[in-house]
């Protein structure tokens, strides 16, 4: 199974507590595991669905405007 390792490069900062998104990898409907490095604070996504786990390292936190779903485990 595939894993993608979100950074603070697939993110942009917002004007509010959070930072946005922006990678070009589709993750509407990962098929595999998601994980975000750490240290991120808050990321926001548009929408978050992966076939396998979804991990946020210490130090990062995940909002979402509709919901998560993961396969294996969040």
């Amino acid at each position: 199974m595939n894993t993608i390792k979100l950074t603070k490069n697939h993110f942009k900062k917002s004007n509010n507590y959070w930072s946005d998104y922006t990678g070009k990898e589709d993750i509407s409907d990962f098929d595999g595991n998601i994980e975000i490095e750490g240290k991120l604070g808050w990321v926001r996504f548009s929408l978050l669905k992966a076939k396998g786990y979804i991990r946020a390292e210490a130090g990062s936190g995940i909002e979402a405007g509709w919901g998560i779903e993961a396969g294996s485990g969040i």
